[in-house]
């Protein structure tokens, strides 16, 4: 018997079976909290591949936007991937991302990322990680040397959310990858845990103003009474002193503390003795559209010159071509050329992906074989043009 497969946005009628494969493959506080969520217009965001009437695969649409470099870019956050338990290993999720890539470059959507249950599967579709984050911990009797400066520490909450985002924005400026948080992401994202508050506080120095903070919650493990950071973000070397001193205050209440950096953060260049430190690959990145997605970076303005690219994508046909890449005052204009054209530069779609988030240098690439340099010059343009710190991201969706 021949089932139809079709792709489509869920309307009312498919809720049913969308909320219980969704109660299903996710665990059930993460279920939990996106059910009861405030969000009118989820349902306009919910796409699925139906065979006949049944749902066989879902993800859900969320239009972000994340800080790059000066500014920032339009990005498709794609959450809540999941198949039927009856109907798995049968290419329905391929189809899924097939279909839903077409729709996001029909949109003007040059991006999308995902956290991947599994690297290697969305790999095959040009999807690459982007980022790692380094994980510490340690006891807060290690934070013992930091010093309190002029200031106080003020606990802090929703009324508080554009302080909260002044000081997030401007630490992580330059980076590829935080989102641009609104007010309800703060809200229910970041400063509270499955509906409930988490611990909030604001370190302002003696004018006033609001130089870091850190937003946790006290959990207990096999290790006692874990201090676990959402996010601890400072503007400035003072301002990330108060933060591990305020760690410290906390010996004797917590056995030890987990706190997340990006991957060129040197945290333990600060501590007498070293915290321990793991890396861990996040999110994945996909160019859905490359000439788009190079056009509204913003590149650094000295970064200047003319250089030919081949991409090599098996998966988006537009995208498998050969362009030219001109950068001037802070922009690149991309025109596609003729098939078969010269390039100074060729790499897979994927690879293109990590030089993009500054997850991966050039010269780096070149270095490793997974980006063919024909011209020095070009590969030196590169670098200039995709230099910036490591892209970085605390969300998670």
């Amino acid at each position: 018997m021949h089932i139809v497969l079709t792709y489509r946005p869920l309307s009312e009628g498919d809720l049913e079976q969308f909320i219980a494969l969704e109660q299903y493959v996710f665990p059930a506080n993460y279920a939990s909290y996106v059910l009861t969520t405030a969000a009118t217009n989820r349902l306009a965001r919910l796409r699925g591949v139906f065979a006949g009437d049944t749902l066989a695969a879902q993800l859900e649409i969320l239009p972000l936007r994340v800080q790059a470099g000066a500014g920032d870019v339009p990005v498709a956050g794609i959450a809540g991937i999941a198949s039927a338990p009856q109907l798995r290993r049968r290419g329905h999720v391929a189809l899924l991302l097939r279909h839903l890539a077409d729709e996001l470059r029909a949109g003007g959507v040059p991006l999308a990322i995902l956290y991947p249950f599994k690297p290697s599967f969305y790999r095959r579709y040009g999807w690459a990680i982007f980022f790692e984050r380094r994980m510490y911990s340690g006891p807060p009797e290690r934070f013992a040397s930091f010093r309190a400066a002029p200031g106080a520490w003020q606990q802090a909450g929703d009324a508080q959310i554009e302080e909260f985002d002044r000081i997030y924005r401007g630490a992580l400026r330059g980076r590829f990858g935080p989102i641009v948080r609104n007010a309800d992401w703060w809200r229910n994202l970041v400063l509270n845990l499955h509906g409930r508050p988490r611990q909030s506080y604001i370190w302002r120095d003696e004018r006033g103003q609001g130089r870091s903070y850190l937003i946790y919650h006290l959990r207990n493990d096999d290790g006692g009474r874990c201090m676990e950071f959402r996010e601890l973000v400072a503007l400035d070397p003072t301002a990330r002193a108060q933060l591990f001193h305020f760690i410290a205050g906390h010996q004797d209440h917590v056995q030890h503390v987990r706190f997340r950096a990006p991957a060129d953060a040197p945290v333990n260049l600060l501590f007498p003795d070293p915290l321990e430190c793991s890396v861990e690959p996040d999110f994945m990145l996909r160019l859905l559209d490359v000439p788009a997605a190079l056009e509204a970076y913003p590149f650094a303005p000295e970064a200047r010159g003319r250089l030919t690219l081949a991409v090599n994508d098996d998966w988006i046909a537009e995208n498998d071509a050969v362009f030219a890449l001109e950068f001037a005052t802070g922009r690149c204009q991309v025109t596609r050329l003729p098939p078969g054209a010269p390039a100074d530069l060729r790499c897979e779609v994927g690879t293109l992906a990590q030089i993009y988030s500054r997850y991966l240098r050039p010269r780096t690439a070149a270095a490793f074989g997974v980006l063919e340099a024909h011209r020095r010059e070009a590969l030196n343009l590169a670098e200039q043009a995709f230099a910036g710190l490591a892209p970085f991201s605390s969300d998670f969706f």
